[in-house]
């Protein structure tokens, strides 16, 4: 007779065939193993889903700050036809490599 206790459960088996009663204990170790597994997968994968988070809100932040630069500048820019041919160059040029770099680094779809 085997008897088994987990908290308030007691459980009492009789003419147990042991050999059966390890192969189940061991399939549940293997689930609990392939588990475990999963967790640290998952973990591993949160963390770079943070450090994406992180790098995507630093961007942002430049970028608004880029974009509040711009409009200061067209501001300060009124009534002065060559410097607004100048800034709207240098506008393009700023233009041309932000969207170089979000092509780079956009993932194929």
């Amino acid at each position: 007779m085997i008897k088994i206790t987990f908290g308030s459960l007691n459980i009492e088996v009789h003419d147990v065939d042991l050999s059966l009663v390890n192969t189940k204990l061991n399939a549940i170790l293997r689930g609990l193993q392939s588990s475990k597994l999963r967790e640290v997968e998952m973990s591993v994968e949160m963390d770079a889903l943070e450090a994406a988070v992180a790098r995507n809100t630093t961007l942002d932040g430049s970028i608004i700050e880029l974009l509040n630069g711009i409009a200061a500048q067209v501001l300060s820019t009124a009534g002065d036809r060559a410097k607004a041919v100048t800034l709207a160059a240098e506008l393009n040029a700023k233009s041309d490599a932000l969207a170089a770099a979000a092509a780079a680094n956009t993932p194929p779809a």
